[in-house]
């Protein structure tokens, strides 16, 4: 006997109750469950209640700004931008919040129906990764470092990390070592991949370089 999936979940933050009707109109027709919050504060304390698959949130919100709502969710929660403004600041400040698309009003609704779609799928392949990252032990060491050393929530410490090593086009596996050596350095102990360093290099002050690297990580 087959056990029946439970339909996937989304949230609408949007100010705007004609746009929330409509859109939720159209994803329960195609078998989504659909919360509305008409806020930020709602939208995040709905998030925390019940955390959805996917949320659609407005960037002009009366309270917080859809951007400073796409800081609490993410990376936990995947998420579309809903707006009326086109400026490449807009769009910028929604990539570096990790939006998986930014949909711009009116919206057309197949096409909106795609994009949910397609953000679905890519928050689940977001998830799969994190997850096996945080397994890897090294990844799991360093996110533990910088959940200590900034007070970040795991989610925090995994986007800090993925951000930094997406940005510079390296591994995330590496960047976690270099984060474990400069903590390292930075507690005095020597590190496993310590190499002599020539007389040139030995006047910069390794602890230093080490507080400076860690600081990128900052949230």
């Amino acid at each position: 006997m087959s056990v029946e999936k439970a339909p996937l979940h989304l949230l609408i933050v949007d100010d705007c109750e004609l746009t929330c009707q409509l859109l939720t109109a159209l994803l329960t027709g195609e078998g989504y469950r659909v919360t509305v919050a008409h806020d930020g504060m709602g939208g995040l304390t709905a998030a925390r209640n019940q955390p959805p698959d996917l949320a659609i949130v407005d960037l002009h919100l009366p309270d917080l700004s859809g951007i400073e709502l796409a800081g609490f969710l993410y990376p936990e929660i995947p998420f579309l931008a809903l707006t009326i403004d086109q400026s490449p600041e807009a769009i910028q400040a929604c990539i570096e919040k990790g939006a998986l698309s930014y949909l711009v009003k009116p919206l057309e609704a197949e096409d909106f129906l795609r994009q949910v779609r397609v953000a679905l799928e890519r928050g689940r392949e977001q998830r799969n990764l994190r997850r096996a990252l945080q397994n890897n032990q090294t990844i799991s060491k360093a996110l533990g470092v910088l959940m200590g050393y900034f007070y970040l929530s795991e989610g925090q410490a995994f986007k800090s990390l993925t951000t930094y090593a997406s940005a510079r086009n390296e591994r995330a596996f590496q960047v976690a070592e270099r984060i474990l050596e400069a903590i390292a350095q930075m507690k005095g102990v020597k590190s496993v991949s310590y190499r002599v360093r020539s007389e040139s290099q030995s006047r910069r002050d390794p602890m230093r370089e080490a507080i400076a690297f860690l600081d990128n990580f900052r949230i």
